[in-house]
């Protein structure tokens, strides 16, 4: 029986233990190209439509497709072993444009993000990959639109603090690893060293992140090999992803 066959599992229910992962990763994705990094950089010194539809010719060729080669690498190579119900097609991926009533903002970055069916993009928790001129960033967020799994998130944080800060510091303990988390519109509080214990304002955050940040000059050594680094950030998250959805 092909595996696309097998009947599909709530990403929940599954811990980590279980996720396949192909080791080395059979990948199409052959790399990003500086060209990215830069059409980014211009993109963040001037954060306008104007400045994208500049850039839209080579949009596809740059940044789109290669992006969608990366996704596609992630499915073949991790959600379809492991049968996992996500959705990887529809709306993964976010705009550079921004909705601003027409103010003709532009995003510096473009994320993607897997999903349960039964919800969206956004409102889910999610374990996200970005691409931004700095570099690439593969982890875990909570918040935003998603606030009833915020909440249930932070009550289970709350229930069982020293479970969570240990899953969290299995990541901090490793290098280029950050933890955030933020309230309304203000400068995130963030930590890159292991926790001691909860900080409070965990429990008081519209949005709660831990990330592995990739350097640019990293990912452009790496080329198709980022694959392989991203699949590994994956798992890492995989406890603390369980964690939000069915608790410690």
């Amino acid at each position: 029986m092909d595996i696309a066959d097998l009947p599909t599992r709530a990403p929940e229910t599954v811990p980590a233990e279980a996720l396949t992962v192909t080791d080395p990763p059979d990948c199409t994705f052959s790399g990003w190209t500086s060209d990215v990094f830069e059409m980014l950089g211009r993109l963040r010194e001037t954060p306008h439509i104007d400045q994208y539809n500049k850039e839209k010719p080579h949009l596809h060729e740059v940044l789109k497709d290669p992006f969608k080669r990366y996704r596609d690498d992630l499915v073949v190579n991790w959600v379809l072993p492991s049968r996992l119900d996500f959705e990887t097609e529809r709306y993964v991926f976010s705009r550079l444009l921004k909705n601003d009533f027409g103010a003709g903002g532009c995003h510096d970055n473009l994320w993607m993000a897997f999903y349960r069916p039964h919800t969206k993009r956004l409102k889910d928790v999610q374990i996200s990959h970005r691409i931004d001129p700095d570099g690439f960033q593969v982890g875990i967020f909570v918040g935003a639109h998603a606030t009833d799994l915020l909440d249930q998130a932070q009550q289970r944080i709350q229930q069982a603090p020293d479970t969570y800060v240990e899953r969290v510091n299995a990541c901090l303990t490793r290098e280029n690893w950050r933890f955030y988390y933020r309230s309304g519109s203000g400068t995130p509080t963030t930590h890159t060293d292991p926790l001691n214990t909860l900080p409070e304002g965990v429990l008081k955050a519209d949005g709660i992140w831990l990330r592995r940040f990739m350097p640019r000059e990293q990912v452009l050594q790496w080329g198709t090999g980022l694959v392989a680094e991203a699949l590994d950030a994956v798992r890492r998250v995989w406890p603390l992803y369980r964690f939000y959805l069915i608790g410690a």
